[in-house]
């Protein structure tokens, strides 16, 4: 044979394979595209491919919610697909030469009329790197907490989060403002104080995620862990809800009287089906409160609460979706604050106003990206006054006369973000980048006036007396940005490593930012039984408005007198709060931590996660005189430092039908080198000094779950158990002035046990469920209010125990 003709024939054999080769590679390269019933893509769903003979492929949907596969073979195969807070998607029969695929994830639902679901159960999750703990409806709807109006309630209920006697709550011994708390992907804390302060319908939250540590770039200028709230939206069937839409009542002093009426409605359901969707949860609060011990008619507290939640979204076309919303707060207490320690005529009469509408455009792009643009705004008005004009004092055993303030604020955070999720790329395995952006307007102004405050001996003598000179009116203004590059990289199954970085800077500070952020998973079997996590990363805080406004109105004149109460010492000594914007670094803390979790014999996991955490820079004010001086200039620095330290272990099981039993123990130490928090007003004196922080709970041991009854059907059981260290606190004398080691005293341990049964029935064509509920059957006193002055007879003593109540729930789950 001629040279040249074998030479054409091995080219034209080299060619057909390669086309053959080609053609088989495009047939069996398939994309898995997973979306939520209104069309939204489904990020970090687990994915399982099955076909006969073959290993099962595992798989997690990228940003949008798509996944590539390969079939090896021409017979049928079956996907799996679940995630947990939606109800799990099998599909069998998947024709192995279809190119694409489409299929859904429902959300779970309170509940659900078909009988052929299962809802996804949490298990381990091998593509999450942070250590989050997720509630979904199950927990939301099932666990006990209370109030059940108030969705902050249920979230110590996780490990790492403790709630103080204000309703605030602390995530991994961090500050209240140093936790990023977001609602549908926008910051709703309060643009001055930081702290949660937005109500929102329980019955709306679709999951509620908790992270204390590795999470990742996104989430910024939040030093303590993120709390991402993300509220429902209709499908395409209408749904209507009701709950507590029956007044109640208690037995306090002596008789019967109205407790609280607290009704909850949520309505969802489709505009114009497949295209369009809507939501609204309303909330409505009016309690009674009645304090045992004060007088009568003078022991009452009637105030009110309003909050609702309206959305909507529009699928503008497949590729481009719209979701806009408006959360709406108004609060009114006449006799706000009121205690056995506080009477009515030291409370202030309070009202807020806070609004919120935010608007998200979401649009994924024929290559595989996916861009995500938002624009929110949040706004409080918050003002109080007080009752009469009589004078101030500070007793070593309580309050007496007129509270001494008077405020009219007004603050607002106009907050922009772009998110870019790119396609997956290969190189060394799959990289899944994201790229965003963050802006954020804050303003406040404030109007204060106050009148003096009188600080009396036990014998009723005046002790000192606190005057402030008149205040003109202030605002304060701080534009802030922020952008990150994250990657997910898996260079080969089972090994997920987790990088990023993060650029910040705000008008008031000044300093650019760096933030890098580390962290990895490995998961050594593909049945995914067992998971290694570790992480470290800097981060940084936002800055935090609070301490400069103190600084704004921050003047005030102590004059002491003699014992009998009349002739001065002296002449009146200044102290002034002073803040320099050029002096100031935005606080920083070091976050490492390490975690195993485990599938257990009898489907049990568990999980131990150590979380250590220093933090520097942070903001606190300090007196510029050595000590004894009690007066002079408080300067605003960053010389604070905290730490925390935390190892946990929890321990969870799913039972059939869903039915939770979840355990856990913590132990940990929350501590700082500047326990003393100074302010111009109603302050503690003394100098600075280290000690434990507020919220220090050494020891803690929590449970929760629900049962079915036996043998009763439709009848559950549940409960919660919370057992800790009680809270330290710091004692004072007459004077205010700290006596002996910042919080170096406790309150007593607090237990909670909390049993209930739940009984769900049909009446009229319509689903009830009722549910009672003791709460801290043990009678345990659980205190919130110590008197901590030692020069008070009743030092030491602890009054407004928590106490035993019954509670009922009624809701209207659905029609039948």
């Amino acid at each position: 044979m001629p040279r040249g003709h074998w030479a054409n024939e091995v080219f034209f054999v080299w060619l057909f394979v390669c086309s053959v080769s080609i053609a088989i590679a495009q047939r069996s390269q398939i994309e898995l595209t997973v979306t939520d019933e209104n069309g939204v893509a489904v990020s970090g769903a687990q994915v399982v491919v099955s076909e006969p003979g073959i290993l099962p492929q595992r798989l997690i949907t990228d940003y949008a919610g798509r996944c590539q596969y390969s079939v090896h073979g021409n017979v049928p195969y079956a996907v799996d697909v679940e995630k947990l807070g939606f109800y799990q998607t099998l599909a069998h029969e998947v024709d192995p030469h279809q190119q694409a695929i489409e299929l859904v994830l429902a959300h779970q639902q309170i509940v659900r009329q078909q009988v052929d679901v299962v809802a996804s159960t949490a298990g381990i999750d091998p593509d999450q790197t942070s250590d989050v703990n997720n509630m979904s409806t199950p927990e939301i709807v099932s666990i006990p907490y209370q109030p059940s109006r108030d969705i902050r309630n249920l979230l110590p209920f996780n490990p790492g989060v403790v709630q103080d006697d204000s309703g605030q709550v602390h995530v991994a011994g961090s500050q209240t403002y140093a936790t990023l708390d977001l609602l549908d992907g926008f910051d709703i804390r309060s643009p001055v104080s930081g702290t949660l302060s937005l109500r929102v319908s329980a019955d709306v939250i679709r999951s509620i995620d908790v992270g204390t540590t590795r999470y990742p770039v996104e989430y910024g200028k939040a030093t303590g862990g993120v709390i991402v709230f993300r509220s429902g939206m209709g499908v395409n069937r209408f749904r209507f809800n009701a709950t507590d839409f029956f007044p109640s009542y208690r037995q306090v002093n002596g008789g019967l009287h109205f407790d609280k009426f607290v009704p909850r409605v949520t309505f969802s359901g489709p505009i114009v089906k497949n295209k369009a969707w809507c939501s609204d949860g309303f909330v409505l609060e009016y309690y009674n409160i009645i304090i045992s011990g004060l007088p009568a008619k003078a022991d009452s507290n009637q105030l009110w609460r309003g909050s609702n939640l309206a959305k909507a979204q529009v699928n503008v076309t497949p590729s481009d979706i719209v979701i806009g919303g408006l959360l709406f707060n108004d609060y009114h207490s006449p006799y706000d604050g009121l205690s056995t320690l506080t009477p009515q005529e030291s409370t202030i009469n309070q009202d807020i106003l806070a609004w919120f509408p935010y608007l998200r455009d979401q649009h994924s792009f024929t290559g595989g990206e996916l861009l995500d643009l938002g624009v929110g705004v949040v706004r409080f008005r918050d003002g109080y006054e007080p009752h009469g004009d009589t004078p101030f004092e500070v007793t070593p055993e309580t309050y007496q006369g007129s509270f001494f303030e008077s405020l009219t604020g007004v603050s607002r955070r106009v907050q922009g973000t772009a998110t870019l999720y790119l396609r997956p790329r290969e190189w060394a395995g799959r990289h899944d980048l994201q790229i965003g952006l963050d802006l954020d307007q804050i303003n406040f102004g404030e109007t204060v006036t106050r009148s003096p405050i009188r600080y009396l001996r036990e014998d009723g003598t005046l002790l000192r007396l606190s005057t402030f000179p008149a205040q003109a009116p202030f605002n304060r203004n701080n534009f802030e940005t922020g952008a990150y590059v994250q990657d997910r990289w898996v260079p080969r199954e089972g090994l997920l490593l987790e990088t990023g970085l993060r650029f910040d800077w705000d008008e008031i500070v000044r300093r650019p930012l760096y933030s890098p952020r580390i962290a990895t998973t490995y998961t050594p079997n593909t049945n995914a039984t067992t998971k290694l996590s570790a992480g470290v990363g800097l981060y940084y805080e936002h800055t935090q408005l609070q301490y400069l406004e103190e600084s704004l109105a921050g003047v005030r004149y102590d004059t002491y007198y003699a014992p009998d109460g009349v002739i001065p010492i002296g002449p009146p000594l200044l102290t002034t709060f002073v803040a320099s914007n050029a002096l100031l670094h935005e606080p920083r803390t070091v976050n490492w931590s390490v975690g195993i979790e485990c599938k257990l014999p009898a489907a049990i996991y568990a999980s131990v996660n150590f979380l250590g955490k220093h933090g520097t820079d942070a903001f606190v004010y300090n007196i510029q005189s050595p000590p004894p001086a009690l007066a002079g200039t408080y300067l605003l620095n960053n010389s604070r430092e905290e730490s925390y330290y935390s190892v946990d272990l929890k321990l969870r099981h799913t039972f059939a039908n869903g039915y939770v039993l979840f355990g856990s123990y913590t132990r940990s130490s929350a501590h700082t080198n500047a326990a003393l928090e100074y302010s111009p007003t109603l302050s503690v004196l003394g100098p600075q000094a280290s000690g434990p922080l507020p919220w220090d709970t050494p020891n803690r041991v929590l449970s929760w779950g629900w049962l079915p009854v036996p043998k009763l059907k439709n009848w559950d059981f549940v409960y919660t158990a919370d057992w800790r260290t009680g809270f330290p606190y710091t004692s004072v004398n007459a004077n205010h002035q700290v006596v002996g080691a910042p919080n170096s005293r406790r309150f007593p341990d607090y237990f909670s046990l909390s049993p209930g049964l739940e009984w769900r029935f049909h009446f009229r064509g319509y689903y009830f469920g009722l549910r009672g509920v003791i709460e801290n059957i043990t009678d345990n006193q659980n205190p919130v209010i110590a008197n901590n002055n030692v020069d008070s007879p009743q030092y030491g003593t602890f009054t407004v125990p928590e106490g035993r109540a019954l509670t009922a729930r009624i809701r209207l789950i659905s029609s039948k």
